[in-house]
């Protein structure tokens, strides 16, 4: 076998994807079918390169295999070459391949089920949306600007968000109802002026009856449809495109709900407030997780401090 590492540092020196020496592999024919698969998806071009070099890496260290030839040790070997902080996302890049293949029937077992998933990378910096990012992603044309505000202004969780039908919303009172969420419970959410409109303008021009839901899928590329719950990995994929058609780095989906919390701090709701409004069963996650004072915070009110005092 030729050595993994010493083919990715080739691959990596001939300017990624640019090169295509891998299109000689075996198994090219079957990846290209699956890079085309996944382009019907709607996998935005940059997200498609990246997927293609980690297995333009693999084709190249093991030029012979066909995709049914791959080995849980082989692939874990692989693995092993990229630095750890990298690992995670690699194994999510080989585990669309061959999850694709399996379901297509094209090989009988999926290797990538024995491979464990690297421990996620400990956060060490909370970030938060900037007010101009913000602006930007609650501009998106109907009906993802409003779906962006129900995230930053009401806070939901992801899981939260797909399940967000018509009927959970009251727009009189200026409410939605949040059912069977972390732990089982359901919890009542206020809207504000500005997102109960927004979502008055989302019901009338998408169409929606009580039971549709916000969210909505494209089956096939065609017109939106808002009748069936997302599976998460769909509504990511929204969320991704949302990003990218806003010019936004990318940033978790929990960055919504880190966003809400600290905007409604700075403008003056308490912490029993906003753990309400997250859902939060302890009021100290509400003040160790989601709460982020930054400097800018701190200046501006000691300058109101000293304003007071005369300084």
């Amino acid at each position: 076998m030729t050595s993994a590492l010493a083919e990715r540092r080739r691959f990596s020196d001939d300017g990624g994807t640019r090169s295509t020496r891998h299109h000689s592999a075996r198994a090219w024919g079957e990846v290209a079918t699956w890079l085309a698969f996944l382009s019907l998806e709607g996998k935005a071009t940059r997200t498609l390169d990246d997927y293609e070099r980690t297995i333009a890496a693999l084709l190249l260290a093991f030029p012979d295999h066909e995709l049914a030839d791959f080995t849980d040790a082989e692939l874990t070997r692989f693995l092993m070459t990229f630095p750890q902080p990298s690992r995670r996302i690699r194994r999510a890049h080989l585990a669309s391949l061959f999850k694709w293949a399996f379901l297509q029937g094209r090989i009988d077992g999926n290797p990538m089920d024995r491979i464990p998933n690297p421990k996620r990378n400990a956060q060490r910096v909370i970030t938060v949306f900037e007010d101009a990012e913000i602006e930007l992603l609650t501009s998106l044309p109907s009906p993802d600007g409003a779906l962006f505000l129900i995230l930053l202004d009401a806070g939901l969780r992801k899981g939260e968000a797909r399940r967000l039908r018509v009927r959970h919303v009251n727009l009189e009172r200026r409410t939605l109802t949040i059912y069977q969420s972390k732990g089982g419970k359901d919890r009542v959410v206020p809207m504000t002026e500005r997102l109960t409109n927004a979502l008055a303008d989302v019901m009338l021009f998408e169409g929606l009856n009580r039971d549709d839901f916000f969210w909505y899928c494209r089956p096939g590329g065609g017109d939106k449809k808002h009748d069936r719950e997302l599976v998460e990995s769909a509504w990511h994929r929204w969320y991704v495109r949302s990003l990218e058609s806003a010019g936004i780095p990318y940033r978790n989906p929990h960055t919504t709900r880190h966003t809400c919390a600290t905007r409604w701090q700075r403008w003056g709701l308490n912490l029993e407030e906003i753990q309400r409004l997250l859902g939060h069963a302890s009021i100290q996650t509400t003040s160790d997780l989601y709460l982020h004072l930054d400097v800018e915070d701190i200046a501006l009110h000691m300058a109101t401090i000293m304003e007071a005092h005369g300084g």
